[in-house]
């Protein structure tokens, strides 16, 4: 049986996630602009329901984001190569199936939601394995 679809939900959820990456380094090195910063704070000084406390909350919550971003894409990643590997050549398609969902569900929860598009990819593709069967051999009927 032919597994193409979860072959290639799975590299999409792979390659999504690897982007993940780079967002995740794009919150990190936001975090540690002073340019940025200088911005931020310029701008937020203009709302006077925030003071500067409020200001680096905010500011403070980008590396946080970041780290959790590039642990969630890393880790959906790791599992995403471990079930594109097991279902290639429709090796072990109910460990592929399993991989992903997990591997979905971590990095959905990890992410904080930022992580929807590659986690509901593997979810789909990890659904799929698990549920197609391949079709019975048809025997003749005997005459």
């Amino acid at each position: 049986m032919k597994r193409t679809g979860e072959f290639i939900l799975g590299m999409a959820g792979i390659i999504l996630s690897a982007l993940m990456t780079l967002f995740g380094f794009f919150f990190l090195w936001i975090s540690n602009s002073e340019e940025v910063r200088s911005i931020v704070i310029s701008e937020f000084q203009n709302d006077p329901n925030l003071n500067i406390s409020d200001i680096d909350l905010i500011l403070g919550f980008f590396p946080v984001a970041g780290w959790l971003v590039i642990i969630a894409a890393l880790t959906g990643v790791i599992f995403g190569l471990i079930g594109v590997i097991s279902v290639k050549g429709n090796k072990k398609p109910k460990l592929a199936g399993a991989m992903f969902i997990i591997g979905a569900i971590l990095q959905g929860l990890i992410s904080v939601g930022f992580g929807f598009l590659p986690a509901l990819i593997f979810l789909i593709a990890g659904i799929m394995c698990l549920v197609r069967k391949p079709l019975p051999e048809q025997t003749e009927p005997l005459q």
